[in-house]
């Protein structure tokens, strides 16, 4: 799984862009979602029009609009990324603000072709730069309903022609759309259309050109169950954008952090399950713009080590399964609700040969049918064992576990289980005297 950060939610200094790459690549990102949006935009290019036109201007006369300052910065950006070795392999072309509101009819097909222009024009940056996965906004401004698949149809063709390498991949994604004031379900936000387009697609160019990115914060502000959406797209998907927000506001916001009685107001369930069914292995991208902003700018290199461990979160949440096939033996540590909860999810499919626990009174008791044993037993499992820890204290029994000389190590959390176990274990404690 490759665990990126999104450009914008870092700290990128145009003129001096060495900093912030430095600072993710110590932590242990591995890459960025590199934001074309941050260097051009179908809107700014029709603005731009518009005001040169409302002011009579002439072609002598130089608008606001410096694309020789825009390429400075954008040269000196990627040659950043080049010196420190850290190139990113997918991008976002720019978007399209949801929201947008122009007079008339020839203003949105002005708009269209705008972006058009700049989506080739972008690809071709994104191939010079190595980038092999591009995510590109679906049309929708000025289209009525009926008209989308035609006019997508085309326009995302018209990209795919533009492509010199055989191996870059287009990418739709899901989004809303603003109506009247409310944000509601737009272009690719119902997972079954938007498999059928894909596979229309690909059937057209005679390859598999397109694939999927799937943005849970935009499935959140249409009141969408992920978990559907994922099963709907199946392998198609090859990114998600893990952004919260509070359902109603488009904002960026770190994972579990829009919180309202003590958890969480986003749906990671959801998204987790649906991830975990699918064995996604693609890319998790984290988007934080606004909580990265929202920090003093003397905090923010701080924030860097914490997404790293909420793509690690992840990762382990929707892997969890895949670990444990990796092995060829299990054992438990643990023999409490979590060991219970892991029989119940996985004791028949990856039955574990004994669970372990630090409390020397469970030792040669059985629990739920499951024997347990001194953890020093652990030292004479066969070869390719791997040990589940089941319990919540996991730095300290994986230290005490690499203490020991064992490193196939792995976790069980119940927090997002396949299936929800309500009743709780109930014994007297067993460490009273």
């Amino acid at each position: 799984m490759k665990k990126i950060c999104a450009m914008a939610s870092s700290i990128f200094c145009f003129d001096k862009p060495a900093q912030s790459i430095k600072e993710l690549k110590a932590v242990g990102i591995d890459s960025v979602m590199f934001d074309y949006s941050l260097f051009c935009s179908a809107e700014g290019l029709l603005y731009q029009r518009e005001w040169v036109k409302e002011a009579g201007l002439t072609g002598d006369e130089k608008p606001k609009w410096k694309p020789e300052k825009i390429e400075r910065y954008y040269r000196k950006v990627t040659e950043a990324f080049r010196e420190q070795d850290f190139l990113p392999s997918i991008a976002r072309l720019p978007f399209t603000n949801v929201q947008i509101h122009l007079e008339d009819l020839s203003q949105y097909e002005e708009l269209n072709r705008l972006t058009l222009r700049v989506g080739r024009d972008c690809i071709g940056a994104c191939e010079e730069l190595g980038c092999k996965y591009v995510i590109i906004q679906p049309l929708f401004a000025g289209l009525a309903r009926g008209q989308e698949w035609e006019a997508n149809r085309e326009f995302y063709l018209a990209l795919a022609g533009t492509c010199r390498k055989a191996d870059t991949k287009l990418l739709l994604i899901n989004q809303c759309k603003d109506w009247n004031g409310h944000l509601v379900r737009g272009v690719c936000s119902d997972g079954a259309q938007a498999a059928s387009w894909i596979d229309e697609l690909n059937r057209a160019v005679g390859t598999e050109r397109f694939g999927f990115c799937l943005d849970v914060g935009e499935c959140n502000l249409c009141g969408q169950n992920m978990q559907n959406m994922v099963s709907a797209l199946g392998g198609r998907v090859q990114a998600v954008i893990l952004a919260e927000n509070d359902g109603h506001r488009q904002a960026k916001l770190l994972p579990f952090t829009n919180a309202y009685r003590r958890s969480s107001t986003m749906d990671w369930l959801s998204v987790i399950r649906g991830l975990r069914e699918l064995s996604y292995d693609g890319y998790l991208i984290l988007e934080t713009v606004d909580t990265t902003v929202a920090f003093s700018p003397l905090l923010q290199p701080y924030l860097y080590p914490l997404y790293k461990a909420v793509l690690d979160y992840f990762e382990m949440q929707v892997h969890m399964e895949r670990d444990l096939k990796r092995f060829g033996h299990i054992a438990l540590f643990g023999a409490g609700n979590m060991c219970r909860n892991y029989l119940k999810c996985y004791g028949e499919k990856y039955p574990p040969l004994f669970t372990c626990d630090n409390n020397p009174k469970l030792w040669g008791t059985e629990f739920e049918g499951l024997a347990v044993k001194d953890p020093e037993e652990l030292r004479n499992l066969p070869e390719n064992s791997g040990v589940i820890i089941c319990n919540i204290f996991y730095r300290e029994i994986e230290a005490q576990l690499r203490s020991m000389g064992i490193t196939n190590i792995g976790y069980f959390n119940d927090e997002y289980m396949p299936s929800f176990y309500f009743d709780r274990l109930k014994r007297e404690e067993m460490d009273e005297e």
